[in-house]
């Protein structure tokens, strides 16, 4: 893929950031301005320019198959573009000089066969955080279990339709099932909502860790990749952190469904996984 750029999400004051930067990644450089039409051949730009005025038409625009036809149509051009709740779509081999590519790509077919060196990059040019000494520790314990409690927007009367599948009952489930499977687990948890994590999720049988949900994105997923089990939520930081676990024998519990949204579809869910139904 030549001439590849990233294109940052936002400005910090929006709440985005260079995330990247922060981990041991080939270097990359990052562009503001649309790079199909900056970095395009002609043709690319023509086939881009065109693509935008479709997305305009309403009857065009607004219809999945034409949509679908003519995305198809603009990959054979190098242009490979994606929605957030799109069944995965693989990214095709072409021969273009430049290949723009935009989306989620929710598929670890897109990527798994360079796990080996994603677990490499993927680590933070930063040692643990003194306050977080104690927690790496228990995070790198034989049966320790990150749970991630993905709260927040979540619950919001404009998203909890669409996103909001794991309440308390599957992370009981999600529990019972580690308690059954493994011997003295430790639990820690991560949150964006950690203080109602901490009032409503604690075991006295259980050694419970809670990260305080102020450490920065590098630490954070850190700290949960060292976990030998997982229970995720219907949150690609969470399925991330799974998945760059380093342990080949771990536990994965996820929901039996990735969005509430019936209408959407992800491919997240591994076979691996133990899935609760929701």
């Amino acid at each position: 893929m030549a001439n590849f750029k990233r294109s940052s999400a936002g400005s910090v004051e929006d709440g985005f950031e260079d995330s990247l930067q922060y981990f041991n990644v080939f270097p990359y450089e990052k562009e503001s301005k649309d790079m199909a039409l900056k970095y395009g051949s002609v043709v690319q730009r023509f086939i881009y320019l065109l693509y935008v005025c479709c997305t305009k038409i309403p009857f065009i625009g607004r219809n999945d198959l034409w949509m679908s036809y003519i995305e198809r149509t603009i990959e054979r051009y190098g242009l490979f573009f994606t929605g957030a709740a799109d069944e995965a779509r693989r990214i095709p081999s072409l021969r273009a000089k430049n290949i723009f590519i935009r989306g989620y790509f929710a598929d670890k077919a897109n990527f798994d066969h360079i796990r080996p060196i994603l677990l490499s990059e993927i680590t933070p040019k930063y040692p643990c955080l003194d306050d977080n000494r104690d927690l790496y520790e228990a995070a790198k314990r034989k049966n320790s279990v990150c749970v991630s409690v993905r709260r927040g927007d979540y619950l919001s009367e404009e998203y909890k339709k669409d996103f909001y599948v794991c309440d308390e009952d599957y992370f009981k489930k999600a529990i019972q099932i580690i308690r059954e499977k493994t011997d003295h687990p430790t639990l820690i948890f991560f949150s964006d909502d950690i203080e109602w994590v901490k009032e409503n999720m604690s075991y006295d049988d259980i050694p419970c860790f809670y990260e305080s949900g102020k450490d920065p994105v590098w630490e954070k997923l850190r700290l949960m990749y060292s976990c030998h089990h997982f229970i995720i939520s219907n949150s690609t930081f969470s399925w991330w952190a799974q998945y760059l676990g380093r342990r080949e024998d771990k536990i994965v519990i996820s929901p039996s469904r990735w969005f509430a949204n019936p209408q959407w579809h992800s491919n997240l869910i591994d076979e691996s996984f133990i899935t609760i139904e929701v």
